[in-house]
């Protein structure tokens, strides 16, 4: 350990390589540090430096799939109208009666304008089908808040599962990943 230590120490206090010639050619000499090859030692901490930045990537990679708010204002007007046509679907296809109100709550806190409160009233009204609405939502930028929505929707259930069982169709139907699943599971699950 203690050679290692010394093979850095070594290579730290090794003069810097000069600065390029005015011609542009290097103007450093054959066999010098810059032409060497790196040692096993180097190798195997430029491998731990490298494991441990990606290790670090994996540790946030749940907040880079399913960011830990939702905000509908970022979507698109097309996009808002299609999930507030699944909210519409999600509220009505659960037993509880509470869902149809909290999805409303839930919509206009994360950012739904008027426009979105309307189609999803409209929607209420005049529930859409099933299969179009979970095409509609099917993109990578509603799937995961599809899923949300059909979470949110499904804590007025009664506790008898429905809703949760109707959770996971929407994330089987639209393909969200397994790793999204369970950090939406974690943020608005029971």
């Amino acid at each position: 350990m203690s050679g290692v230590l010394d093979r850095l120490r070594g290579l730290i206090a090794e003069p810097a390589p000069a600065p390029e010639a005015a011609g542009g050619a290097p103007s450093h000499e054959p066999g010098t540090r810059r032409d060497r090859e790196a040692t096993p030692a180097e190798r195997q901490i430029a491998e731990a430096i490298a494991q441990k930045m990606l290790h670090g990537w994996l540790q946030n990679r749940h907040q880079t799939l399913m960011p830990l708010s939702v905000n509908l204002a970022l979507l698109t007007p097309e996009a808002r109208g299609r999930i507030a046509r699944f909210a519409a679907l999600t509220a009505t296809a659960g037993p509880g009666d509470g869902a149809a109100a909290r999805l409303r709550s839930w919509i206009a806190a994360t950012g739904g304008d008027a426009d979105t409160l309307a189609a999803y009233e409209a929607a209420l009204l005049r529930p859409p089908a099933l299969g179009p609405t979970l095409a509609g939502v099917g993109s990578p930028d509603c799937a995961g808040l599809a899923y949300v929505l059909a979470l949110v929707a499904a804590q007025e259930d009664g506790g008898d599962g429905a809703g949760y069982a109707f959770a996971r169709y929407v994330a089987e139907r639209v393909g969200l990943p397994t790793a999204a699943r369970r950090s939406a599971e974690r943020r608005y699950g029971r």
